[in-house]
């Protein structure tokens, strides 16, 4: 047969026999009808089944067990493999941040004793000029994802099938539902509070806060109200930010910080991707922590950042974030309804629960 004429059966066959078992109607380990009886059904060669089988076991869907036949996978990729989405790349530190490489680190650990499969794609825009968008769009056409997690909002996608698609389930790290995509949100009261909580405990009065850039005018406010609440006292030029693209100047500003003749007695580190450097702007102005200063930082758990001095690590377990996006997309995809919006926690270092892969060994079935 003429390969031009076989190659559109091959693709129908292989469509049919995907969404019978994307619709479960063949479940996963069940047989499926022998090379014949498919031979016979769509009236065509035992090449050409054999052509559609292949595409179906290089896809995942299927494994063939020797003479006793073809079998659904034990793990489908609509059932079991996810996509991490990230809208930049690892080796741009311009607009890429350590929470993501926690998170991509975690998605892989993931996997370990699981079921589960993370697939991850970077710099995906929307624009369709990137190789991992083409790789994730072609995965959603072809049904090869049991959803896809968004490490930021995925505004970019805009008007492209990885949101269009209604079948497809979606969550982002994001604060609400938007973009027809469910929400896991960090939650930034916790960690405000609980940083300000320590201060206090620790007989400090006196907080300088250092973050980057680009906050809403919301953080800012609840920060005011969060100190007043506890009787807690700052100054406008003890607030700073520092791009994460260049960490570096954070040394020299909180040197800087530092040389006033009223200084604070506490400095809350926002972002773990200034910890390093601000931590040395620390030890540079000959400040004694925690004698001195008491210093709370953040953290993106279990990952921390670089500190030659001692401070106290707060912020958010990345493995609980991928753990709770990856229950979202099960939700919705069991419920067929929207998934609710979680809310992580803040927590101390010595606040996180010891972490069991084997906890996460269930199947997104």
């Amino acid at each position: 047969m003429n390969p031009k004429v076989m190659a559109p059966k091959r693709e129908s066959i292989a469509a049919k026999l995907r969404r019978q078992i994307v619709a479960g109607s063949i479940r996963p380990g069940q047989q499926l009808p022998t090379r014949s009886e498919l031979e016979q059904r769509f009236r065509v060669s035992s090449l050409t089944v054999q052509l559609a089988l292949d595409r179906l076991a290089e896809d995942g869907f299927i494994r063939a067990d020797g003479r006793r036949g073809t079998f659904v996978a034990d793990a489908p990729p609509h059932l079991h493999r996810y996509a991490l989405v990230f809208p930049s790349y690892p080796n741009r530190a311009s607009d890429w941040s350590r929470f993501w490489t926690a998170l991509s680190s975690e998605a892989l650990n993931l996997q370990e004793k699981s079921l589960r499969r993370v697939a991850i794609y970077h710099g995906v825009t929307g624009s369709g000029n990137s190789e991992d968008y083409r790789r994730l769009a072609e995965d959603v056409r072809l049904q090869r994802l049991a959803g896809v997690v968004f490490a930021a909002p995925p505004f970019f996608l805009a008007g492209t099938p990885v949101l269009k698609d209604r079948s497809l389930s979606r969550v982002a790290i994001m604060d609400k539902p938007d973009w027809d995509s469910a929400a896991v949100r960090l939650d930034h009261d916790s960690f405000l509070s609980k940083a300000f909580d320590r201060f206090v405990r620790q007989g400090r009065r006196k907080v300088a806060l250092l973050t980057v850039p680009g906050l809403p005018a919301l953080f800012h406010r609840q920060i005011g109200e969060l100190l007043a609440a506890r009787d807690l006292e700052t100054r406008p030029y003890w607030m700073q930010a520092v791009n994460q693209a260049t960490p570096e100047t954070a040394c020299n500003l909180v040197h800087l910080l530092m040389q006033g003749v009223e200084r604070p007695d506490a400095l809350l580190i926002a972002d773990d991707n200034l910890v390093e450097h601000a931590t040395a702007g620390l030890v540079a102005a000959g400040v004694r922590v925690p004698d001195e200063l008491e210093v709370v930082a953040h953290c993106n758990f279990p990952h921390p950042t670089p500190s030659i001095l001692p401070v106290r690590r707060l912020g958010y377990d990345a493995r609980e974030v991928m753990k709770a996006c990856v229950e979202s997309i099960d939700l919705q995809r069991r419920s067929g309804k929207a998934a609710p919006t979680v809310s992580i926690q803040a927590v101390f270092e010595d606040e996180i629960v010891t972490w069991d892969r084997g906890a996460a060994s269930g199947a997104g079935s």
